[in-house]
């Protein structure tokens, strides 16, 4: 790899933040009682907060760093209404019946958030340009043009495929064999939808403090001790939004949360036409790769943006992940083999063992964990249906109507995923030579 792969100006964080540069704000002090107190400043939490806050509640959003600087800054920025589970899959976790009603859910949970965003006159760039799932081999575009029948046909989700000799007209590229086209699809900003959301939470008494780390939370009765940095707040109610960055000090959650990196990178900024002449069908797009590869432009289109997993990266260091996608981002568009890279960034996604999000209840704490890599949609969608379930001690959600599980020896650090990404890496290579 040329030693040009960086930019002159070269930033070790997400390329998002040009546009929304991250808070400065000093600790406030800590209330010594609150209504409601909800861990984590994300989207989870600040669309929990907004419907407390409408409904009465006096709600405190307590956030260990900057707000929304965890992966509700970081994301490549898709929306669609489906979980990465398939129903075959979900199916024989589930049985049938609750699949369908999972995924029916996400769909409609889909149709919820636009019409909030709408709503609520949130300025985050959405775009429903549509989003392309191209095929890694030639199986895997069969495997495509049935899910594409089965989704339109089940659950009334638009989707056609393309064949190989079309998508040029989508995607410049000699990697796929076809894809699967979800027209309905988009992309957001994530750092403006997340400003919009704090400005909103704020608009409506949310108090939001900052650079606060939670250390424990302490039941006693019916309220609950938020132990933090900089004192300690008594709450009458709890909502626990943290995610894959959930930490040792709540371990019972932390063990049923697996935090994976995912990474991504931004070119330096092009000239015009380049983005549209790789991406003339103006889509999104991932593939169906083990490893999947996310490519997108920015809401400019001056940039291309490549979201994945950067192997042998032993630690967050921005500049192998920079050289890494980088190779990814050549590989699929040779034109852009001397592009320099104006941003590397890390953020985690929460994954739970039966690969679907979470809300729920135990003792006097509230939980949304686990959005799967589905987090701007779900997160949002699920954060205000915590809420309700808070406001009225039930939810109708299928979210809310299973345990959330752990497994044996698992204590919240996902030591089994640098043999595994390694592991799916090799599949990836062999079903290139031979699928």
């Amino acid at each position: 790899m040329s030693d040009t792969v960086l930019a002159d100006v070269f930033k070790a964080e997400p390329y998002w933040w040009e546009a929304v540069p991250r808070g400065t704000a000093a600790r406030q002090a800590i209330p010594a009682e609150a209504d409601v107190v909800i861990v984590g400043s994300g989207y989870a939490g600040l669309s929990a907060a907004i419907p407390l806050a409408r409904a009465g509640r006096g709600v405190v959003v307590i956030e260990a760093h900057s707000a929304g600087h965890g992966a509700s800054t970081r994301s490549v920025g898709m929306i669609g209404g489906r979980l990465r589970q398939s129903y075959v899959a979900l199916a024989k976790d589930f049985g049938a019946e609750k699949a369908h009603a999972l995924l029916s859910e996400t769909w409609d949970a889909y149709g919820w958030f636009r019409r909030f965003v709408s709503d609520e006159n949130i300025d985050c760039d959405l775009a429903l340009s549509g989003r392309l799932i191209c095929a890694w081999t030639a199986r895997d575009m069969e495997m495509l043009k049935r899910q594409a029948a089965f989704l339109t046909a089940t659950f009334g989700i638009p989707a056609h495929t393309i064949d190989k000799d079309w998508l040029p007209a989508h995607v410049v590229t000699d990697l796929y064999h076809g894809a699967m086209m979800l027209p309905e699809d988009g992309g957001i900003d994530p750092a403006k939808y997340h400003r919009g959301l704090l400005r909103l939470a704020r608009a409506h008494g949310v108090q939001v403090i900052e650079q606060t780390p939670v250390t424990e939370l302490v039941e006693s009765g019916k309220a609950t001790s938020v132990v933090t940095a900089a004192g300690t707040t008594r709450a009458r109610d709890v909502i626990l939004a943290t995610n894959a960055y959930t930490g040792r000090e709540l371990p019972w959650y932390r063990r049923r949360v697996i935090a994976v990196g995912s990474h991504m990178i931004a070119t330096e900024p092009l000239a015009a036409g380049i983005v549209e002449g790789l991406l003339p069908g103006g889509q999104l797009v991932n593939d169906t790769r083990k490893l999947a590869f996310a490519f997108r432009a920015s809401p400019d289109r001056r940039r291309l943006l490549v979201g994945g997993r950067a192997l042998q990266v032993d630690r967050v260091d921005p500049v192998a992940i920079a050289r890494r996608l980088k190779q990814v981002m050549a590989q699929s568009f040779p034109s852009l083999a001397e592009t320099r890279i104006s941003h590397a960034w890390e953020g985690r996604v929460g994954f739970t063992f039966d690969r679907i999000p979470h809300i729920g209840r135990r003792g006097n704490i509230h939980h949304v964990l686990g959005c799967n890599g589905s987090g701007i949609v779900m997160g949002s969608y699920l954060g205000r249906r915590t809420a309700e379930l808070l406001l009225s001690g039930q939810s109708t959600s299928q979210f809310a109507q299973q345990e959330l599980p752990s497994r044996p020896y698992y204590n919240g650090v996902p030591w089994f995923m640098a043999p595994m990404t390694m592991a799916l890496s090799l599949q990836d290579r062999a079903r290139s030579w031979f699928g």
